[in-house]
């Protein structure tokens, strides 16, 4: 990461790195995704989500392809910078179809986040790119406080998070008074967001068009602001559990 593409992602929220997986490695993840998908290969613990693109989550903690990827060499230096603290790895989720996800902010779900999202094939508006409001991470941040994650009679977390958590996304989209811009990338491409930023998935125009994507979630290593048990990865692949009960 260059000096300018730092300052662009602390202005904008986002930044985008070329070429930093090669054709072939990336082809690789392909094909180990498709036959985990249809079942042509098995691994203990698989399961993929049917909605926002066939999801799985926190694949790292079983499979030690997506482990890799995580916590790859060629992305320390770049969430180092970004952080100013060393990076630990702490969630995975791959994407096997675009998402078209509603419009949030990660640090909502996991506080103190930033995400290195990973592109293994070309991501376009057919195959549902990220959309995203540049500078939204200098903006509000809608948290737990504002909109609790406790459920009320007879509501579901879906419910909850369509009634109540998008909406107040959208205020602050609204707010914040900039526009969303669509993030094409190459397969081999990662970008690198803020978890403040607000973002989401473009609707999708050719829908079964595979777009595999794998989107890794990080907190510096001084964070205390963590309240999950979830092991924590370090570049030199050691892990702990830290957090604030």
């Amino acid at each position: 990461m260059t000096p300018s593409q730092l300052n662009e992602y602390k202005q904008n929220g986002f930044v985008k790195l070329k070429e930093v997986f090669s054709k072939e490695e990336c082809d690789e993840v392909v094909q180990h995704m498709e036959d985990l998908h249809l079942g042509n290969k098995h691994l203990e613990g698989f399961f993929q989500q049917d909605k926002y693109g066939a999801r799985t989550f926190n694949q790292h903690l079983y499979d030690p392809v997506v482990l890799e990827l995580l916590i790859h060499p060629r992305l320390h230096t770049s969430l180092y910078k970004c952080f100013d603290d060393e990076p630990e790895g702490i969630q995975s989720m791959h994407f096997y179809e675009g998402s078209e996800h509603p419009l949030h902010q990660d640090q909502y779900y996991l506080p103190d986040c930033m995400s290195a999202w990973m592109a293994m094939v070309d991501v376009d508006e057919n195959n549902g790119a990220l959309i995203v409001q540049p500078g939204s991470n200098r903006g509000k941040l809608v948290t737990k406080n504002d909109v609790p994650m406790v459920m009320q009679p007879d509501e579901t977390y879906e419910q909850q998070q369509h009634n109540r958590y998008f909406p107040a996304v959208q205020e602050v989209f609204k707010e914040n008074d900039t526009d969303l811009v669509h993030v094409y990338v190459n397969a081999g491409d990662v970008v690198l967001f803020d978890g403040k930023l607000i973002h989401g998935g473009a609707q999708i125009k050719k829908p079964g068009t595979r777009r595999h994507a794998l989107a890794c979630h990080y907190i510096p290593y001084g964070s205390e602001n963590w309240e999950r048990d979830w092991p924590r990865f370090s570049f030199d692949g050691t892990k702990r559990i830290h957090y604030r009960k």
